[in-house]
């Protein structure tokens, strides 16, 4: 029997999923891409069968190949990702925010890190009279936010040395790190804290507690923070920080989840 043309096309589309993840495999730090008869190898196929299902990949860009033969995933596919990726934080954002206003009854902000920047995507209120300024679409430091510093917990010193320079700019606060190895000891404690806190850094009425967001792979995405007027906020910082590292840890939980699965 003659097979549908459904199945067909899923058929031939799974053999190419499979050989995307092949390359995810031997993308990793220690392994420098594959050649065609070394993916072959790898997926029990025949060397004549990959090269032919390569081609089409190669054309679109979703597969790179060195100059020595090798083949890597493509940065066409890693900015498809990326924005599948984006739009599914977005989409799944929101209720954890809402639920972490509730408990806090501060505002949360959502943010993400652009190139020397913390920018934030999404905020929620919980209607408060006397709020945090609100920051979606806006800018701000990375050394003296609780975003930022949570967006560095997975650099090392050297990394986060190497990003500033000679160029690091003391944040506007009275209490804001003097100078880069000032904001390495800042991350250091921070990391172990399990959250970021930062008190009177990026304004001097201004109270803040973040903690990173993960993928599927550990890989910080964004940032869940909570941020509020000191002399309201500053007796339950540390009740505020365990609550947003929950919030954190759940969101992450989701964004590593198939679609539709619960936790």
């Amino acid at each position: 029997m003659m097979p549908r043309m459904g199945d067909t096309e899923h058929t031939a589309a799974a053999k190419l999923v499979a050989l995307l993840e092949a390359l995810s495999e031997s993308d990793s730090p220690s392994r420098d891409g594959l050649t065609v008869a070394g993916l072959a190898r790898a997926m029990g196929r025949d060397r004549s069968i990959v090269s032919r299902q390569l081609r089409p990949l190669l054309e679109l860009g979703l597969v790179e190949r060195s100059d020595e033969g090798r083949h890597h995933l493509g940065w066409r596919l890693f900015a498809i990702a990326a924005k599948a990726g984006d739009q599914r934080l977005l989409l799944l954002a929101p209720p954890v925010m809402r639920r972490l206003t509730q408990l806090v009854r501060e505002r949360c902000h959502l943010s993400i890190r652009r190139g020397d920047d913390v920018f934030t995507i999404l905020s929620e209120s919980p209607q408060r009279a006397v709020e945090a300024i609100g920051w979606v679409g806006r800018t701000s430091p990375v050394n003296c936010t609780s975003s930022g510093r949570a967006l560095l917990f997975d650099h090392s010193d050297d990394e986060i040395r190497t990003l500033y320079g000679d160029g690091f700019v003391p944040g506007p606060g009275p209490n804001a790190p003097a100078d880069v190895d000032d904001l390495i000891k800042r991350v250091g404690e921070a990391r172990r804290r399990g959250f970021a806190l930062v008190d009177g850094e990026f304004d001097d009425d201004l109270c803040a507690v973040g903690a990173p967001v993960r993928d599927v792979h550990g890989r910080i995405v964004a940032v869940l923070n909570i941020s509020a007027p000191a002399h309201r906020f500053r007796d339950r910082i540390a009740s505020a920080g365990n609550h947003v590292v929950q919030a954190a840890a759940h969101l992450s939980r989701s964004l590593s989840s198939p679609p539709g699965s619960r936790d």
